[in-house]
C-alpha cells in the first residue's frame, strides 16, 4: 500500500492521494538508482528538493523496502534534526542470493 488513509479520504481525493504516493515512490527509487549510494530519508528529501514532509519520504522508503527494492543498512548519518538516521541502499542480485544476512528490517528478508 502506497498511501495510508489515516485522514479517511474518499472518492477522487483518495484516488489522487494513492497516485501521488506511488509516483513519489518511483521518483525516490530512481534517485537511489541515479546516485547508487546508501541514503537516509533526510538526504533523499534534501537532495530531491521535494515539497513534502519527511514522514512521506520515510513512508515511501519503508514501502520500497517491503517491496524488496531497498535494504535498510546498519549504517547511520546525521539527519536534518541532528539525530542519527539509518541509511538504505538498493537491493542487488547478491542480496537476493543471500537473504539471511539482513535482519534489521523485516522487509529486508526474502
Amino acid at each position: 500500500m502506497s498511501f495510508y488513509n489515516t485522514t479517511h479520504e474518499t472518492g477522487e481525493t483518495l484516488k489522487e492521494s494513492h497516485r501521488m504516493a506511488k509516483t513519489q515512490e518511483g521518483r525516490i527509487l530512481n534517485y537511489f538508482l541515479t546516485l547508487g549510494t546508501p541514503l537516509s530519508p533526510s538526504r533523499v528529501l534534501d537532495g530531491m528538493n521535494l515539497n513534502c514532509p519527511l514522514t512521506s519520504i520515510r513512508r515511501a522508503i519503508t514501502n520500497l523496502t517491503l517491496a524488496r527494492k531497498l535494504i535498510k543498512t546498519d549504517e547511520y548519518s546525521v539527519g536534518m534534526y541532528g539525530k542519527r538516521e539509518h541509511l538504505w541502499r538498493l537491493r542487488t542480485e547478491e542480496d537476493r542470493a543471500n537473504p539471511e544476512q539482513f535482519t534489521l528490517f523485516e522487509g529486508g528478508r526474502e
